[in-house]
């Protein structure tokens, strides 16, 4: 003779109503924002626009192929830059009054001028410190190197930015175009602000290029949105003014 047994309701099971009030909750616009927000850290405002998201993403390497926009890039608006820890690691000429300006705190800055050919496993230490990452790699890495301060980063957090093309995986790169110098005249005058496109494209969602003009520097040595409007190019050339620009 058989019989059934039937299952015993579990009293703490959740019911259909409490799985549907959950699911609803996690898709919920406000989840999904939470979700970005952990996974990101915010930029300056005018930055906004040409990141995905409005925000940088934590854990990854992120080509910025200009060194005001990487300077801005690193700095955080207030009051996230007064919370912020970056290290700078092989780059001995940066400009550090360019780099405050943008709004990177001095005092939460940490400098490795010459790591020689130990610059990721300096990378991989200060990755437990500090929120960003600027790096300019002073040698050839070895693939193994690579990989394990990728891995590094994913695991901390920290988002390393690099002025030079990364030769692992990176996330994003950004890029500036059409710099317009402004403040020259015919022989006289000073230069106040530099008008770009900036251009950001990536892996995944970031495949669709996004693009900002901003002034870079503006006339008090930060980061703005630009109008467009007449500029002088100077005659030395733009890049070079750039460079020029970012080591003051």
């Amino acid at each position: 003779m058989s019989s059934l047994i039937a299952a015993v309701p579990d009293p703490a099971a959740p019911t259909r109503e409490e799985r549907l009030a959950a699911l609803l909750e996690e898709t919920s616009p406000h989840a999904r924002r939470a979700r970005i927000e952990a996974a990101t850290r915010p930029v300056l405002p005018a930055l906004e626009p040409l990141l995905p998201d409005g925000r940088l993403p934590k854990g990854v390497v992120v080509e910025v192929l200009d060194p005001g926009l990487l300077l801005a890039a690193a700095a955080g608006p207030p009051p996230a830059s007064d919370l912020l820890w970056t290290a700078i690691i092989g780059w001995p000429d940066v400009g550090l009054a360019a780099a405050r300006a943008y709004g990177l705190p001095w005092e939460r800055t940490l400098l490795a001028d010459d790591p020689g050919d130990h610059w990721a496993e300096v990378a991989s230490v200060l990755a437990d410190a500090c929120d960003t990452i600027i790096l300019r790699p002073t040698g050839a890495p070895a693939p193994r190197q690579l990989a394990r301060l990728e891995q590094r980063l994913r695991t901390t957090g920290a988002t390393l930015l690099t002025p030079t093309a990364w030769p692992g995986t990176a996330e994003l790169r950004l890029t500036v175009s059409n710099a317009l110098w402004s403040g020259l005249g015919d022989g006289y005058g000073a230069l106040s602000s530099r008008t770009v496109t900036a251009r950001c494209v990536g892996r995944g969602r970031a495949a669709r290029p996004r693009e900002a003009l901003l002034q870079l520097p503006d006339e008090h040595g930060g980061v703005s949105t630009a109008v467009p409007g007449p500029a002088v190019v100077h005659p030395g050339g733009s890049e070079t003014v750039a460079a020029m620009a970012a080591l003051a």
